[in-house]
């Protein structure tokens, strides 16, 4: 019987970036984007921690859960996103992320449907396409922004500067080819609730 190749394959697509030179640069190109990010280096750390702990929670408690959610986390909210049949797994997911210590809000947008690779290609082609256009954009402050697609739905995480931003970001959001929505659990930097936690 032959053995598949794609543990081999993706281990030798993983080395070029275990050796000390892009280790190094990719812990500076962390540091440097978290010193600039409204949330700054504390905040983005502690958002890093918590996703780690409810990633964790996630590969111990089901394989399924930890394959199938995405998780974003920016001052506290924890935003869930994904495909999962299974509501008694969806439960569980958003039970793990609430248990987390940190975790001010949850945010649930996991979806009962499953897509194929198809789906998964066209949702990763929209994201990319619309970050690469906050990029672009001089008018947005784009590390401020998490923008993921999930069956055509694009869903934006994020702290914006102002309303006039917020909108340019929704708007490029809903310009792009195949956007069926755009779902926003965007704050603005001066909203209340980013201090009340």
């Amino acid at each position: 019987m032959k053995r598949p190749v794609w543990p081999a394959v993706l281990l030798l697509l993983a080395l070029p970036a275990c050796n000390p030179i892009t280790t190094g640069i990719g812990v500076a190109a962390t540091a440097g984007t978290a010193a600039v990010q409204e949330r700054g280096f504390a905040g983005t750390t502690h958002d890093a921690g918590i996703k780690f702990r409810v990633s964790e929670a996630y590969f111990r408690t089901s394989e399924k859960i930890f394959l199938s959610v995405t998780v974003r986390v920016l001052d506290g909210r924890v935003l869930l996103l994904g495909g999962l049949a299974d509501p008694a797994l969806r439960e569980r997911a958003v039970a793990l992320a609430w248990s987390e210590p940190g975790v001010r809000e949850v945010i649930d947008e996991l979806q009962t449907v499953e897509g194929g690779i198809a789906a998964y290609a066209r949702d990763a082609w929209i994201g990319a396409q619309i970050s690469a256009g906050l990029m672009a954009d001089d008018q947005v402050l784009a590390v401020n922004y998490y923008v993921d697609s999930v069956n055509n739905v694009v869903y934006v995480l994020g702290v914006a500067q102002d309303q006039a931003e917020l909108d340019r970001v929704l708007d490029r959001a809903g310009g792009v080819k195949y956007v069926k929505k755009v779902v926003s659990h965007v704050m603005l930097k001066d909203d209340p609730r980013r201090k009340a936690g």
